[in-house]
């Protein structure tokens, strides 16, 4: 995409990361604590979960129309729904992060540790994917997150240095969802909440190289993004590493190697500053 394409990508970036976080925490707000005592009510805590994590899409989706148009518009949808990709990248969308949680499971497994309960059975996976694809992240996020985000800091930045500061503005975007009972996030304070923060912090960064390779790779489909970022929560699921300090270290210690891996195969894409989806 030419850079006279998009004009002023910098004001319109300001413009989608401040909408994403004001929808979501305006609605994530009445769910904390705090906002349980300002509102004196028993509030549908799931629902404000839910709908909150549908900002950074509705945001994406009204800022593409404001500074693109019907025509930029229907190009986000068009991508959420399609996707052209070779097999090859096909394959590292669907098995790249059962692959990091199954080489994790098998150290551990190999050094006499106790793997976790999975959350839920084989069976249930086909489900379990569906309903993480439309109610615990993916569909709400990523026609924000990449969809209009990404692809206006690529014509900024290279694809490295653009995930690295996507994944980070994305881990702030989670912030209040450590302070909201019935949240991975939550569970992870647990271990304290700088350390889960950090943490987190590395895995969102991480997840979101891998996702703007594979972004790329497709050609810029908000699906490909969608179909990742839910592969990604499935894996955690599956087999919930994350819930024990040794568990967690050892994922992400996996996982980096897994990214700096498929980093320096594709260096020639995602140190370009030329490249766009």
């Amino acid at each position: 995409m030419k850079q006279s394409a998009l004009p002023e990508p910098r004001r319109e970036l300001a413009a989608f990361f401040t909408a994403a976080f004001f929808v979501s925490w305006l609605l994530w707000f009445p769910a904390l604590p705090v906002g349980n005592r300002i509102f004196f009510a028993e509030l549908p805590h799931d629902f404000l979960l839910r709908a909150g994590s549908f900002g950074p899409s509705a945001a994406g989706l009204l800022l593409a129309y404001k500074f693109g148009g019907k025509t930029e518009l229907r190009a986000l949808l068009k991508s959420m729904w399609t996707i052209r990709i070779r097999p090859n990248w096909l394959l590292l969308l669907f098995l790249t992060m059962p692959g990091v949680s199954a080489v994790s499971c098998l150290i551990v497994f190999l050094s006499g540790g106790s793997l976790p309960e999975p959350q839920f059975s084989p069976w249930f996976v086909p489900v379990a994917f569906l309903y993480i694809l439309v109610l615990m992240g993916p569909l709400g996020e990523e026609a924000g997150w990449r969809g209009f985000a990404l692809k206006r800091m690529l014509t900024l930045f290279s694809p490295l240095k653009a995930a690295v500061l996507l994944g980070g503005i994305w881990s702030l975007w989670h912030l209040p969802l450590f302070f909201i009972e019935g949240t991975t996030q939550n569970l992870l304070a647990g271990f304290g909440f700088l350390p889960a923060f950090c943490c987190y912090l590395l895995y969102t960064v991480m997840i979101s190289i891998l996702i703007t390779l594979i972004f790329v790779k497709s050609g810029g489909s908000v699906l490909a993004a969608i179909l990742s970022h839910t592969m990604g929560n499935l894996s955690l699921g599956c087999m919930p590493l994350i819930f024990s300090k040794g568990g967690a270290l050892l994922l992400l210690l996996v996982l980096g190697g897994a990214c700096f891996g498929f980093v320096y195969l594709c260096r020639g894409v995602m140190l370009n500053r030329k490249v766009s989806p």
